[in-house]
């Protein structure tokens, strides 16, 4: 099975210092398709590997969100 991920636009999303570490306050999303933004982890796209290759940006704008099997199928293993 291979991994798949959502894309953080970092240009977009908030980041605050909390308790001595960056932490997301407000997380912004790619959608399906590049198509966009949300702040909605339930509407942004899944990417595969593969599907991140072609993605285009500059360096460091945008970053991969893992997503777990158990979040994509609901099972443990």
């Amino acid at each position: 099975m291979k991994r798949t991920y959502r894309i953080i636009c970092l240009k977009r999303s908030e980041c605050k210092m909390k308790d001595g570490y960056f932490r997301w306050s407000k997380p912004v999303y790619w959608m399906p398709n590049r198509a966009g933004y949300t702040t909605d982890p339930n509407e942004a796209g899944i990417y595969s590997g593969e599907m991140v290759e072609d993605c285009a940006g500059c360096k460091g704008d945008w970053l991969l969100e893992p997503v777990s099997r158990q979040e994509r199928f609901g099972d443990v293993y």
